[in-house]
């Protein structure tokens, strides 16, 4: 629990000192003096744009560094679930996608009108925006290098009668019944992995297409279309934050798994219950190594 405290502060700290970045960049000045009208702000996507891929190789790099296959075994009657590895990248993803969702619908997007009229809000919300991207490249890059050396993303990809436990699995729930035997990852996890991947994928390739329009001059309309589909998956990513965030916060049954988030760790006896399949492997590996 120390050192997930120290990742815990780091990642404050650090969120602290971009958070002032942003605001300090946002801060108005005179671009020629004697001059009005001429009040503008720094816009992070603008001068410091290299950040986005140092972002992103800091994560690859980690991710290749970190590549290792735990082994799963009790102590004290408790397995690790989520290790640090995994706490620093999710709570990192996740900071970065709620920071993006918030600055966006603030930003205005689609149907939903800008929030903020100042030139300075304005600019701070954009440059905030710009954070979100930096803690979001990070995390995401970090989570998808190391799974492919783990195999952990092809553990998490959907397999056939997933839909059915999954529907199973709910339904025992809110309700009676016997549960479906689940892995370590559970078949829900891997229904909506998929679903992840859509909107990751489209917000991320919608938002290189505008970031480079601070770079280079792009056609009028394609930045249209790339503004109306970013501001689509921007939809689609809080609608799949917020079932994420009641699959895992509301339901009390999911509890321990949202505990393991933070602690890293769930009981034997939940195992047993709730990870059938992955209770087995535990017993299998402790059985071969006597």
């Amino acid at each position: 629990m120390g050192k997930r405290l120290q990742i815990a502060f780091a990642i404050l700290a650090v969120l602290a000192a971009f958070t002032y970045w942003a605001y300090d960049a946002a801060k108005l000045y005179v671009l020629r003096p004697g001059l009005s009208g001429t009040e503008t702000y720094q816009l992070l996507f603008d001068t410091s744009v290299v950040a986005l891929p140092v972002a992103a190789l800091i994560g690859v790099f980690l991710g290749t560094l970190n590549h290792y296959q735990r082994k799963d075994e009790f102590k004290d009657g408790k397995v690790e679930r989520h290790d640090e590895v995994m706490f620093l990248q999710h709570w990192t993803n996740a900071l970065g996608i709620v920071i993006l969702i918030i600055t966006g619908l603030v930003l205005g997007t689609l149907f939903i009108p800008r929030t903020v009229q100042s030139v300075e809000m304005i600019g701070f919300a954009m440059n905030m925006h710009f954070i979100g991207v930096l803690f979001f490249l990070f995390g995401a890059s970090y989570y998808v290098t190391k799974g492919l050396f783990t195999g952990e993303i092809k553990h998490m990809m959907p397999k056939k009668g997933d839909l059915k436990a999954m529907i199973g699995h709910y339904k025992v729930m809110f309700f009676k019944g016997k549960a479906p035997k689940e892995e370590k990852f559970l078949a829900a996890e891997r229904v909506v992995f998929p679903m992840w991947i859509i909107g990751i994928g489209g917000i991320t390739l919608t938002g290189i297409v505008k970031t480079f329009a601070h770079l280079w001059s792009l056609p009028g309309g394609l930045m249209g279309v790339m503004t109306f589909f970013h501001g689509v998956f921007a939809i689609y990513m809080t609608l799949m934050l917020l079932a994420h965030v009641f699959a895992a916060a509301i339901i009390p049954p999911s509890w321990p798994l949202l505990r393991s988030m933070i602690t890293g760790k769930v009981t034997e006896k939940y195992v047993k219950h709730h990870h059938e399949k992955w209770y087995e492997e535990i017993q299998k590996q402790k059985d071969s190594a006597s």
